[in-house]
């Protein structure tokens, strides 16, 4: 239980009528672009997959899934649209 906070404090949430985030001096931080989290992943699991990993590792097995995705286009009997 939080200690620094009473009880009867719990139920004061803020509410839509309260001012405009804006003007509460908070920070807004856009989003990375997608295709650069992408990126960061896959050169993550590639690294990962040189070092020596216990069988059964996750992210070894997310690379064999990723890796399956991307050269399904080029698998033999691909439907070419």
């Amino acid at each position: 239980m939080n200690q620094e906070r009473p009880i009867a404090d719990a139920g004061k949430q803020p509410h839509a009528t309260d001012e405009p985030l804006a003007a509460q001096n908070t920070c807004y931080i856009d989003p990375a672009p997608l295709a650069a989290v992408l990126f960061d992943q896959l050169e993550y699991l590639v690294e990962h997959h040189g070092e020596q990993c216990s069988p059964g590792c996750l992210d070894c097995g997310r690379l064999i899934q990723v890796t399956t995705w991307l050269m399904l286009p080029f698998a033999p009997g691909a439907d070419a649209r």
